[in-house]
């Protein structure tokens, strides 16, 4: 569904700033910054295991999010390959119920049911996980917070049947990545009617939801829909390095990195930023 495209593309964050990435720089054949990034990561876990920003746990965790038909488990497996050694991957905890025989709600119950099975279950992942690969950054496939944009009510209505708030969930997750659907391009939006049954007008309409509930995360990275997916994984490739050497110059210096700009954020080299328009 995608064709192929190369050229500048933009990614934003919550503070207003975008950034202009030119896909033509960064290819899959030159890993270089990559492995550094990677190498300076596993040094400086291996020394400071503790978590900076999060003293009560030790696991980091990044949100792979979006609304419906955006990439996210296509990202995800990618991903794991990358940076084989830093990170866990976990799987869609809607996707693993779903597969496994919950049936969808058909009903406010029914949906309020199999949300809160969800929930339970993208929680027990995370702590299994954590249990069982100590010391990986979790890549999680959406979040405790998705199921908000999903809930039949209002998603403060959502965090109180859960028990939690929106902000403590939030606080959970180091990091997120936010790609929007491809059923904003023309002819970018497949249906799998075994997992995602969505039309495109609904998975825009459930994109926008989402958005809402990580807008006000102070480490937010928005990946905007291409012409070309092979596009859209080098900006979410390089995201991920970015933060990976974040987290690790928080473990070695022992102090936050300043997030006012999403250059801090993602520490992106100057060479893959030709253009830079603050003004948005």
């Amino acid at each position: 569904p995608y064709g192929g495209s190369s050229g500048p593309h933009h990614a934003s964050n919550r503070s207003g700033c975008r950034l202009i990435f030119d896909a033509s720089v960064m290819t899959f054949d030159d890993p270089s910054r990559l492995r550094l990034t990677r190498r300076r990561f596993q040094r400086a876990t291996a020394a400071h295991p503790e978590s900076v920003v999060h003293p009560t746990r030790t696991t980091r965790r990044i949100v792979l999010t979006g609304g419906p038909g955006s990439g996210k488990s296509t990202a995800a497996s990618f991903l794991a390959r990358e940076f084989t050694g830093d990170i866990w991957v976990l799987p869609e905890s809607a996707t693993v119920l779903y597969r496994g025989g919950m049936p969808r709600g058909v009903t406010d119950l029914g949906t309020q049911v199999a949300q809160r099975a969800i929930f339970s279950t993208q929680r027990a992942l995370e702590q299994a996980h954590e249990l069982q690969h100590p010391g990986r950054v979790q890549i999680c496939d959406r979040s405790t917070i998705d199921g908000a944009a999903y809930w039949p009510s209002s998603p403060d209505a959502f965090f109180q049947s859960m028990n939690t708030t929106h902000a403590a969930e939030l606080a959970r997750y180091d990091a997120v990545i936010f790609m929007h659907t491809a059923a904003h391009m023309p002819a970018g939006y497949e249906r799998d009617l075994d997992v995602r049954t969505e039309d495109a007008e609904l998975a825009i309409e459930l994109d926008q939801r989402v958005f809402e509930l990580y807008r006000d995360h102070p480490r937010l990275i928005t990946i905007e829909s291409q012409v070309s997916f092979l596009d859209k994984l080098v900006l979410v490739r390089e995201a991920v390095a970015s933060i990976l050497g974040r987290i690790s110059a928080e473990i070695e210096t022992g102090a936050a990195v300043p997030t006012s700009s999403l250059a801090h954020l993602a520490s992106i080299s100057a060479d893959l930023m030709p253009n830079r328009d603050d003004t948005l």
